[in-house]
């Protein structure tokens, strides 16, 4: 994405649920001055981390005789290493979508790979310990979700806690109950509406570079950590069936890079890689000189069936905590 356009998506006052009023209240900047901040805050070889939506398969949309209608909402937190928790507009503020029609085994189609929806951002501060991020996904069976209103009643109780407290419950609970009483969400089948946690581990950095997962019986939700000067990423390509392409990145290939694959669709396989398929629709490697040597020039991907693809790329620099 760039340091641009994520200052661009930080200073954005037409997300769901924003208001003027709103955005004065939450402390919202222009994109040039959050641009100078999170320039300020970086180093050649180390800057912010966006967590990215890439995304959703309903295993259950829990509609018997029809497809079900899912909403969503996040809310992210950072945590320092005294354990204390944060919230800012630098950092990202709570997003949500309206209910889209999905049913059973099928992926969520409003997410889209040319426009991932942004979940949280982590600045390069070596006091920055985990990032905790509340995802509910539920299925509309009440009255009809006005995640709009909802989203404004989550702002206006973000703009009440103080920016730093003892911890994230102090920070999700009240943007929670906001957010969960104005859609009367207990009328509805919770999806999943749980904690997901990110630290930065000794080696790891937040797992930057690589997709992961939040999976239970209902549904399959997965991101991306991307680290915003230097993850290169190619596609989305849209593949037809028995279609060929090679996936090439710009970046030299170089031992311990790491490269993350995702597919949605039908079958895709990798032969440097693996197959991406519906249970297993992503695929992460830290580059070896092996691995290197067979990347280098590109790589062959092949679609069994209609498919949507996604690849990125994040240099060795990006990875060390």
């Amino acid at each position: 994405m760039g340091i641009q356009e994520l200052a661009s998506r930080l200073a954005s006052t037409t997300r769901t649920g924003m208001t003027p009023e709103l955005a004065k209240k939450l402390k919202l900047r222009d994109t040039d001055t959050f641009r100078g901040q999170l320039l300020g805050m970086s180093t050649e070889t180390n800057g912010p981390l966006g967590v990215y939506l890439v995304g959703v398969y309903v295993v259950d949309d829990t509609d018997f005789w029809s497809d079900g209608e899912i909403y969503r909402w996040t809310i992210p937190v950072l945590g320092d290493k005294n354990g204390k928790a944060r919230w800012s507009a630098l950092s990202g503020l709570p997003e949500g979508d309206p209910p889209h029609d999905v049913g059973s085994h099928e992926w969520m189609t409003n997410i889209h790979l040319n426009d991932l929806p942004l979940l949280a951002v982590i600045p390069p501060d070596p006091d920055i310990d985990s990032c905790t991020i509340r995802m509910a996904f539920y299925d509309d069976d009440g009255a009809l979700a006005d995640v709009p209103k909802a989203m404004g009643a989550g702002y206006e109780a973000l703009a009440t806690c103080q920016h730093v407290v003892s911890g994230p419950d102090q920070i999700i609970q009240p943007v929670r109950h906001a957010i969960f009483t104005s859609l009367r969400a207990e009328q509805d089948d919770i999806l999943i509406d749980q904690d997901l946690i990110l630290r930065r581990g000794e080696r790891m950095n937040f797992n930057c570079g690589f997709v992961g997962s939040v999976i239970n019986s209902m549904i399959r939700v997965y991101y991306f950590i991307k680290d915003e000067q230097r993850t290169e990423q190619a596609g989305p390509e849209m593949l037809r069936k028995g279609q060929m392409e090679i996936v090439r990145f710009k970046s030299k290939m170089e031992p311990g890079g790491r490269i993350a694959l995702f597919a949605r669709g039908a079958d895709v396989t990798a032969p440097a890689f693996g197959e991406l398929n519906t249970d297993t629709p992503f695929v992460n490697k830290v580059l070896d000189d092996r691995s290197v040597h067979t990347v280098k020039d590109g790589f062959e991907i092949r679609a069994a069936g209609p498919a949507k693809f996604i690849a990125f790329y994040t240099p060795p620099q990006a990875v060390t905590a």
